[in-house]
């Protein structure tokens, strides 16, 4: 459905506050969860988990896990965790806190990151090993817009304006650095995935100031063409090769939820 067909549906169910403003409700809802299958150069070699679960006065809490299977938990096992929290304003999603829990075989390292937006600077805490004393690096922002990786992606879904040939810029923090991700919206198509025929629109996204993805072409996020703006697959150039995510399970959050396991188009009660 066009998109702005869509801005008119949200003005009209959207939730409007006694003598407070209106605010439109535009991609993840509270307690949507996510399940992907990880593909290497066309070789399923891991899953990974997406959800978000909003609390009182706009906080919310952004969790994710990414483990390797198959023939790739042989060569590497990996087992990570991410927890991001912070607070939503509007379609801005200001994170106060990034954990990462990597498990690579027997080896552990953590990062947390705590953001500081009055002083402009995130605080980067990591023990890289649970022999290694904790390390802590403050890292300067310019932007009161910096946040973390995950709290980023939400924003993007959220930002009500998410029409073809539109581009925008977010700030995140990764590592010891902050990265610009430039952002380009596509039009609409419909597109064959693991649940079914559905209608979709991508988005490309640059990463500045990373080794990683260096001359190797935008990241490519496939979204819902509705409201909700659902993931339904991720696409990337690495410097091992390629890799791609699929989604293979959801609820929305709001009721609606679907499977591969169910088989194409069926619905849970």
């Amino acid at each position: 459905m066009n998109k702005i067909v869509w801005v008119a549906i949200a003005l009209i169910w959207m939730p409007w506050a006694e003598g407070g403003a209106a605010e439109l409700f535009f991609g993840a809802a509270s307690g949507e969860r996510l399940q992907f299958k990880l593909y290497w150069m066309g070789v399923l070699a891991g899953e990974a988990t997406l959800q978000m679960e909003s609390g009182p006065q706009g906080s919310y809490v952004v969790r994710s896990t990414l483990s390797s299977s198959g023939a790739a938990r042989l060569v590497r096992a990996i087992d990570d965790r991410f927890t991001a929290e912070g607070q939503r304003h509007g379609f801005l999603w200001s994170a106060r806190r990034y954990l990462k829990e990597q498990q690579r075989g027997s080896q552990s390292k953590w990062s947390r990151y705590q953001f500081d937006r009055e002083l402009r600077q995130v605080v980067r805490t990591r023990r890289g090993s649970e022999e290694q004393r904790e390390e802590r690096l403050p890292i300067a922002v310019e932007s009161e817009q910096v946040t973390d990786p995950f709290s980023s992606f939400y924003a993007v879904r959220a930002w009500p304006e998410l029409f073809p040939n539109r581009r925008l810029d977010r700030w995140a923090v990764e590592g010891e650095k902050v990265h610009c991700l430039s952002i380009a919206v596509g039009g609409g198509h419909m597109l064959a995935t693991k649940l079914g025929e559905l209608a979709v629109f991508p988005v490309r996204i640059t990463v500045g100031n990373s080794e990683m993805f260096r001359n190797r072409g935008p990241i490519v996020v496939w979204l819902t063409d509705d409201i909700r703006r659902i993931p339904v697959q991720v696409e990337a150039q690495l410097a091992i090769g390629s890799v791609v995510a699929e989604l293979v399970a959801y609820e929305d959050g709001l009721g609606g939820s679907k499977s591969v396991q169910q088989g194409v188009g069926e619905k849970r009660e």
